[in-house]
C-alpha cells in the first residue's frame, strides 16, 4: 500500500521548492539527458513556471529518502502554461473558454539506475544525492508512487477548483495512465519535444470515478484522500504527519458524492493491474 510505504509532501517552503529542483536536475538532465546539465550550475533544474506552481516530493517514510517528484502549474490569469508556450493545447476543446485549467508536468521518479551511492567522506558533496537525502526505488514500487502522485495533484486541483488538467507526455507515459483509469482527452497534435508528446485534457472528477472503478487498491487509495499530501513544513516540524494539513472531516470536497460513493461501487476489473502496469514504461 501506498500510504504505509510512502507519503507525498506539498512543497510549502523554499528548502522544498529546492529539494524538488534538484531532483529534477537528477531525472532531466542527468539521467534522461533532456537539459543541459551545465545550464545549472546550482545542480537543481528550474524553469519560469517554479514561482506559479505547487511543487510535490515523495519521500519513503521508512528511510526517510525523497525519492520522486511532479508539480502542478496552477492557472494565472495573464500567465500561459507550459503547453500553451509551446502552442500544443488546442484550447478551443474546452466548452468553456475561461475554463481554469493546470498543468501537471515535471513528473520523475529516481529510479535504480541513477548513481545513488553512499559517499564514503565524512562529509558528502553538497550537491550530492546523498547530501540531499535523495533515494531511488525499484521498478515495483514506480507504479504505486505513480499512483501517489496523480493522487496528490488531483487532489489538490480539486481543493482549489481546478477541474481540469493538461499533460504534455509520450504515448507510452499516456497508455500506462489509461491503464490506471485516468481519462485522457487529446489536445492537440503531437509534437517534438522531448521524444514525441502529445496534449491530453483530464477532467480530475471524471479520472477520479474511472480509477477508482478499476481495481480495489486504486479504490482505497481514494478513499484515504485526506492522506494525498501532507506540507513538507509540517513533516519538519513531526515526521509521523500524513493528513492534508488543511483537512477537517465536514471539508466539502471529502463530502461531494465522487469520493463517498464512487470509490465504494464494486470494482469492474480488478485483475492484476499493478501487473499490468509495470510492464509499460513509467515515462
Amino acid at each position: 500500500m501506498f500510504d504505509e510505504t510512502f507519503r507525498v509532501c506539498f512543497a510549502d517552503t523554499p528548502f522544498g521548492v529546492v529539494l524538488h529542483q534538484r531532483i529534477r536536475y537528477q531525472v532531466f538532465c542527468l539521467d534522461k539527458g533532456f537539459e543541459d546539465p551545465q545550464a545549472f550550475s546550482a545542480a537543481q533544474e528550474t524553469d519560469a513556471w517554479d514561482d506559479q506552481s505547487a511543487h510535490f516530493i515523495v519521500q519513503d517514510k521508512n528511510s526517510r529518502q525523497w525519492v520522486a517528484a511532479t508539480r502542478l502549474v496552477l492557472p494565472k490569469p495573464g500567465r500561459p502554461l507550459p503547453v500553451d508556450s509551446l502552442n500544443v493545447f488546442d484550447r478551443s476543446i474546452l466548452d468553456d473558454p475561461n475554463e481554469r485549467v493546470g498543468e501537471i508536468s515535471r513528473f520523475c521518479i529516481i529510479g535504480n539506475r541513477s548513481l545513488v551511492e553512499v559517499n564514503s567522506q565524512l562529509e558528502p558533496d553538497p550537491n550530492s544525492l546523498e547530501a540531499w537525502g535523495i533515494g531511488a526505488i525499484g521498478r515495483k514500487q514506480q507504479f504505486e508512487v505513480t499512483l501517489g502522485m496523480i493522487r496528490a495533484a488531483g487532489i489538490y486541483a480539486l481543493k482549489r477548483k481546478i477541474n481540469y488538467c493538461i499533460m504534455l507526455i509520450t504515448d507510452a507515459f499516456a497508455r500506462m495512465l489509461r491503464t490506471l483509469g485516468v481519462v485522457l482527452r487529446q489536445a492537440g497534435p503531437a509534437t517534438e519535444y522531448r521524444g514525441m508528446r502529445t496534449a491530453y485534457l483530464v477532467d480530475m472528477r471524471e479520472s477520479v470515478v474511472s480509477m477508482a472503478k478499476k481495481s480495489s487498491a486504486v479504490r482505497d487509495l481514494f478513499k484515504r484522500s485526506k492522506h494525498a499530501y501532507v506540507r513538507i513544513s509540517s513533516v519538519a516540524l513531526d515526521d509521523t504527519i500524513d493528513c492534508i494539513s488543511e483537512y477537517t472531516p465536514d471539508h466539502s470536497l471529502f463530502n461531494e458524492t465522487i469520493f463517498r460513493e464512487t470509490v465504494l461501487l464494486p470494482a469492474e476489473q480488478d485483475s492484476d493491474l499493478s501487473h499490468r502496469v509495470r510492464r509499460q514504461p513509467a515515462q
